[in-house]
């Protein structure tokens, strides 16, 4: 009997698959064998992206998604020893490369001043470039712990001093509140949405009063969103006692 449904309702002799022989497999077994290929090919698109050390623009890339029903009815159309391809979707990106080389205006900017141990340089320093030439979509929410990452000696941090509990204490990452700051007065300076802001619970001497955010990986984020039309590209340096952290927009 097995034989006689695959003979009636199977795929015919010699049918391949891109690389794949799919004769004489009933409709079932036939789409898990072309379920299981479409996700070996699907890509998903990926939008253009400035690379973080050279700022260069990276080119956005297509993606390809397969249509699983139209391959399905192919194959089982198919004569036999008819090779058939897959029915691929091209999926395109949302933005080009354009769209960043358009971003090149001086939309707003900041400038804190450093001082302190090596330590808190380095912290500082390694925080900057985490952020330096991250790119913020229309409509996309930038999250400072997301784009730096836990403050681990892995990642290059030091201890140095940090503001605790209303004292003085040390731990990994002290002075990356500096570089949170910077971000949170040139997004304020930009007219940007905040979404997520917290205060030390001392002054600091790097930004006036109020004018600090703190960030505690896992606890306390600055977020912000680009309710701007293009994109933003943060552009942040440590130039000696100078932390510059700049928006580009377009012109």
């Amino acid at each position: 009997m097995d034989r006689v449904e695959r003979d009636v309702l199977g795929v015919k002799q010699g049918v391949f698959l891109e690389d794949v022989k799919v004769e004489r497999l009933l409709p079932g077994e036939l789409r898990g064998v072309v379920e299981e290929i479409a996700l070996r090919y699907q890509k998903l698109p990926v939008e253009p992206r400035v690379d973080k050390e050279s700022g260069i623009i990276i080119t956005e890339e297509a993606g390809v998604s397969i249509d699983v029903e139209k391959t399905l009815a192919q194959i089982q159309a198919a004569a036999p020893g008819q090779e058939i391809k897959l029915e691929k979707i091209i999926n395109n990106p949302r933005y080009k490369g354009e769209d960043l080389m358009n971003a090149a205006k001086d939309i707003a900017h900041y400038t804190t001043w450093f001082r302190g141990s090596s330590e808190r340089y380095q912290n500082i320093s390694t925080a900057l470039k985490s952020v330096n030439n991250t790119v913020i979509w229309p409509g996309e929410v930038f999250s400072f712990n997301e784009t730096t990452g836990p403050r681990t000696p892995e990642r290059g941090y030091l201890p140095a001093p940090i503001i605790l509990n209303g004292g003085y204490d040390v731990g990994y990452g002290g002075g990356v509140c500096q570089v949170s700051s910077t971000i949170y007065n040139a997004a304020l300076a930009a007219g940007l949405p905040i979404i997520e802001r917290h205060g030390h619970t001392k002054p600091v001497h790097y930004v006036p009063d109020g004018k600090d955010a703190t960030v505690d990986y896992g606890y306390l984020d600055l977020k912000y969103k680009n309710s701007r039309n293009g994109p933003l590209i943060i552009k942040a340096s440590l130039q000696n006692t100078r932390i510059y952290v700049e928006f580009r927009g377009e012109k």
